[in-house]
């Protein structure tokens, strides 16, 4: 005689019990998921706005004639320059995005 197949449907207190060990750590990233976001988007931002700047920069040094090897410390200083501005107002941009619910 065979066995009858066991039933998959939970009840509602077998999903609590479930719920409550889930391990800290996913919980607290639940939590933080604003925190993440905004990190990703100054990140996002960074990576941007580097790239950006640094063809910017290049562009800008060779129009100017820039000499020698101050066309590398123009060129950084305009990556940089661009990376956190435009990182600044990404991450903003992610935090002001956070709070809202649709």
């Amino acid at each position: 005689m065979r066995r009858p197949l066991p039933s998959k449907k939970r009840t509602l207190e077998q999903k609590q019990v479930e719920h409550n060990t889930r391990p800290k750590l996913v919980r607290q990233m639940a939590r933080d998921s604003c925190l993440a976001r905004v990190t990703a988007g100054v990140a996002v931002g960074g990576a941007v706005g580097g790239a950006v700047g640094a063809v910017y920069g290049t562009y800008e040094a060779v129009r100017y004639k820039v000499p020698g090897l101050m066309k590398i410390r123009y060129i950084g200083q305009t990556t940089l320059g661009s990376a956190a501005i435009f990182g600044l107002f990404l991450g903003a941009g992610s935090l002001i995005h956070c709070g809202k619910s649709y």
